[in-house]
């Protein structure tokens, strides 16, 4: 039997989008919220599908610790939430077994997802 569980993170980055005419273009700040969502069979032994932490660990060390409280032009060129989203799922997706969605709120009102397929 196939589950889906997501995992919520909260963090804060500064951005300008250097190719956007307008207000985004001064740099700027946000509180994102990833969600990350996996899919796998519970273990029949313990009942999990992953331990909650280990998900929160992996995802810590291997993409937000370079965003949260950092500007993020300082490793990326044109840091929309497209950008941001693809370049997380590129470092999430060799660490984090089962990795079936990200998905991005830049605000409350705006998200983005990326999926594999």
């Amino acid at each position: 039997m196939q589950m889906e569980l997501s995992v919520d993170f909260h963090f804060s980055s500064a951005h300008r989008l250097p190719y956007y005419n307008g207000a985004c273009s001064r740099l700027h700040g946000h509180n994102y919220v990833l969600r990350v969502s996996i899919v796998g069979t519970p273990n029949p032994k313990d009942g999990m599908i992953r331990d909650f932490e280990e998900i929160r660990r992996k995802v810590w060390e291997s993409a937000l610790a370079t965003c949260d409280h950092h500007n993020l032009n300082d490793f990326m060129d044109n840091p929309t939430a497209e950008n941001l989203i693809a370049w997380m799922w590129e470092r999430l997706k060799p660490e984090v077994e089962g990795l079936k969605e990200l998905r991005l709120w830049e605000t409350p009102e705006y998200c983005v997802s990326y999926r594999e397929g």
